[in-house]
């Protein structure tokens, strides 16, 4: 079974109603033979901050060392990020193969009219890859109520109750004592008592059904205190109990986000022997889209998916800590039609003006219906818009540098506005009918499909992903100028977003732009974003990476702005390098051989303190920090630019104070500080993508497709560092780290595509040992690093990280060389 016919099969389920009760789930897992017994769980239920109370556990309990699985609903763009491990979702390969076996069960009983519904199938794929991964812990973020919810299939080992308000009336209760008493049903039946964070008659309510409980916030059992935000993406809490304490940073905004912290604190307390430090470092890493999620400064662009009135009522509050720090609010409104849309409009602030929108969902609410609501709460300037990205863009269009936008009303609209930061466009190589049907099959396009296809791919392919009504467009648009557009065979799913691949030559590229300007359902955003990519009209180098040089022909402020590939030159401090440890340990013989690279024509000079290799032993800061300060103090004159190699936020800042240019931090942001310290310094930062850092040569990682996994997984990176304020990111695919032989090879073929991302790229092949591929490890004679070198750079990367430097400035030159008699010769 291919991975689309598996998601059409799960998305199929949603025909069927939900109900109550676990048994569904529970015949599932008896049918699969009970793949989910192993793991320890966590089920945390509550009417608001139940996702984000799951992700600061999961956080928290990845930073104590566990494998720790994590199940969320709804997703926002696949519904593969509803089940992830470690962070990662899961894998398409690992869906196809849960279809291709839950399929004769539910097959047989819906026949007998007992299909398990779309919920609960998803749950029992979450709980069968958890049991596969073999993780330590799983926490499960209920979907409906406790008592009767498909989560409720397992025993939990922790368990809590965030908050209640009246939601789900015709299951769970007309009052909040019902429905408070149904939560509470999630009690853990062993010693460990139900975290909550309910008060008043809830409260009362939930003790009545668990019996011994902890209470959470400011005068609970365990006291949570909320500082307030100390810069648009973080805030400052404090957790504390008897003999605990910890005040840290948050990536979320709002004081029920604190709260929320509290409850993550008391089930990780139950659950691992987690310290402060550990604890503060988890919550500073828990990001979480969606939730008081700043994407732009100017103008202040907030998307936040309250759906009810007391989660409208929780971002009015945080909204008021942001009081004077802008000028006009304009509220783009998106929500579903079984909500209070009046109690939400009564609890947000009256905006200056208001854009309605529908996400596209047939569970939305009609434009002008909402905009009938707020305008009878004294909304004056109301547009009513037929898509959320248009809304967006009318409302981001509108607003001056100092106001604020807020994208509210659901997760849908937040999902479908949050791609205009998020999409990408990734253009590849294609030479023949291979390389057009491997494209179009990473695209999920069915068999039929690639076949009458491919053909047409044989010039400029660019895959990415629209809404399923844009992707029907853009097909009769393409078509319609001698071009193709090939959609996911996933044509069966309503909510989120397609995987297509665009297919033309640039000129019929650049009349779609042109058709689609002023086309509904967001294609006008879509047409400038693609406009971008491809450097159409745009005045860039017309290859879809932007271009060179900089404006007015000034001198660009990094080499690899400049046209070619920047060489970065490796000194490792160390002496245990898997290269050349020991050799420059001492500071003379490190500043020796960085003489020796730049007159070599290293653009860059990467200063190392701490090894990476297999096996390496960690290093303390202190110890970091000397053995690379006093180098970069000697080299930070020389006529190239310093960059440290480190993943302690610590070290980057005084190796920034000793005259560094450049952060390199090989973990992709795992120290929580890193992007600030970049940020405050207006440094570039490299993020690579990495799952550990030492590398650990007995991981396995499953990709379903290498490239396309690691632009996915990178693009998050690079949005949590342009958040903090970093200018200049970079991005190092991560060749050699928790990648195999061929995957390696994969990433270096097809380094183009990494420009998706719209940063530059960075490839560190260096005597990797991947060239045994190649009879050439170790490479000694660094012959084979050239060889790569040289294919990077055709590629398109903007920086090679390379220890022999003469060698790959020359390979460098002659790529270059190769591609200016090429220009000469088509001019």
């Amino acid at each position: 079974m291919r991975y689309d016919e598996a998601a059409n099969f799960l998305l199929d389920l949603q025909r069927y109603r939900p109900r109550a009760g676990t048994d569904a789930t529970a015949a599932l897992l008896d049918a699969l033979g009970d793949p989910h017994e192993g793991p320890r769980y966590v089920q945390v239920a509550g009417s608001n901050g139940k996702g984000s109370t799951a992700r600061l556990l999961e956080r928290v309990l990845r930073e104590a060392g566990l494998d720790v699985g994590l199940y969320t609903s709804p997703h926002f763009d696949d519904l593969r990020e509803r089940v992830r491990v470690n962070g990662r979702v899961v894998p398409k390969s690992a869906v196809a193969a849960f279809a291709r076996a839950a399929k004769p069960h539910v097959v047989d009983a819906a026949a007998a009219g007992r299909a398990p519904t779309f919920f609960e199938t998803m749950t029992g794929l979450a709980l069968w890859h958890f049991g596969r991964e073999d993780v330590d812990v799983a926490v499960l973020e209920v979907g409906i109520g406790g008592k009767f919810d498909a989560t409720s299939v397992v025993d939990p080992e922790a368990a809590a109750v965030t908050s209640v308000t009246l939601e789900h009336t015709g299951v769970l209760g007309d009052t909040v004592e019902e429905i408070a008493t149904d939560k509470a049903h999630v009690a853990p039946e062993n010693e460990n008592a139900l975290v909550t964070a309910t008060t008043g008659d809830a409260l009362d309510a939930v003790r009545a059904q668990a019996g011994d409980v902890l209470t959470v916030g400011p005068g609970g059992d365990v006291r949570t205190s909320y500082g307030g935000a100390v810069s648009p993406v973080e805030s400052l809490v404090t957790v504390e109990t008897e003999g605990f304490a910890v005040e840290t940073r948050l990536p979320l905004l709002g004081a029920y986000q604190a709260t929320n912290a509290g409850v993550a604190v008391a089930l990780a307390r139950q659950l691992a022997d987690v310290d402060e430090a550990t604890v503060a470092r988890g919550l500073r890493n828990a990001t979480w889209p969606g939730r008081f999620e700043v994407m732009g400064r100017e103008p202040l662009v907030v998307l936040d998916g309250a759906h009810n009135p007391g989660a409208c009522e929780a971002l009015a509050d945080t909204l008021a800590e942001f009081d004077g720090e802008y000028d006009d609010l304009h509220l783009v409104f998106g929500a579903m039609n079984d909500k209070d849309h009046a109690g939400m409009a009564d609890a947000l602030p009256t905006p200056a003006s208001l854009y309605t929108c529908v996400p596209a969902t047939q569970r939305s609410e009609d434009r002008d219906v909402l905009a009938r609501v707020f305008g009878g709460r004294g909304v004056e300037d109301v547009h009513a818009i037929s898509s959320v990205e248009a809304a967006v863009d009318r409302a981001v269009d509108a607003a001056g540098e100092d106001d604020l936008v807020l994208v509210t009303g659901s997760l849908y609209a937040v999902a479908e506005a949050r791609a205009r930061w998020t999409r990408t466009f990734t253009e590849t190589d294609v030479d023949g009918l291979d390389d057009a049907r491997a494209a179009l099959e990473r695209t999920d396009v069915t068999p039929p499909g690639v076949w009458r296809m491919r053909g047409k791919g044989v010039h400029r392919v660019v895959r990415t992903r629209v809404q399923k009504r844009q992707a029907s467009y853009l097909k009769e648009e393409l078509l319609s100028l001698g071009g193709e557009c090939a959609i996911s065979g996933l044509n069966d799913q309503v909510e989120g977003n397609l995987d297509v691949a665009l297919m033309g030559t640039l000129a019929q590229f650049k009349r779609l732009c042109g058709k689609l300007d002023g086309q509904p359902y967001g294609l006008s955003v879509l047409a400038d974003d693609l406009r971008d990519s491809l450097g159409i009209e745009t005045g860039a180098g017309g290859d879809g990476t932007g271009g060179a040089g900089g404006a007015d022909g000034e001198k660009p402020a990094y080499p690899w702005e400049d046209e070619g590939t920047a060489v970065m030159g490796i000194l490792n401090c160390t002496p245990d390098s898997f290269h050349d440890g020991g050799e420059y340990a001492a500071v003379e013989d490190a500043v020796e051989r960085a003489e020796e690279m730049v007159e070599a024509g290293a653009d860059v000079v990467d200063v190392g303190g701490e090894s990476t290799r297999p096996g390496a032993e960690p290093v303390a800061a202190e110890e970091e920090i000397s053995r690379v300060v006093p180098v970069i103090e000697r080299i930070s004159d020389f006529d190239c630019l310093v960059s440290v190699d480190t993943m302690k936020a610590e070290v980057a800042r005084a190796a920034l104070e000793a005259g560094a240019d450049i952060l390199n931090d090989v973990t992709g942001l795992e120290d929580p500080a890193m992007r600030f310290v970049a940020a405050e310094y207006d440094a570039p930062l490299v993020v690579m993508h990495s799952l550990n850092a030492p590398v650990d040569p007995d991981e396995s990682v499953d990709y379903d497709d290498v490239v396309d996994d690691v632009v996915a997984e990178l693009r998050e990176r690079v949005l949590l560092a342009e958040k903090a304020g970093v200018e200049e990111v970079i991005v190092d695919p991560g060749i050699g780290f928790a990648k195999s032989e061929g995957e390696n090879f994969e990433i270096l073929q097809r380094t183009d595509e990494l420009h998706a991302l719209g940063c530059p790229v960075l490839v560190g092949h260096s005597h990797k040992s991947m060239w045994a591929a190649a009879d050439a490890y170790p490479d000694d004679g660094g012959y084979a690093t050239v060889a790569g070198t040289a294919l990077a750079a055709d590629r398109g990367a903007d920086i090679v990280r390379v220890h022999d430097v003469a060698e790959n400035v020359a390979a460098v030159n002659a790529v270059e060389a190769t591609k200016r008699g090429a220009d000469a010769d088509d001019t």
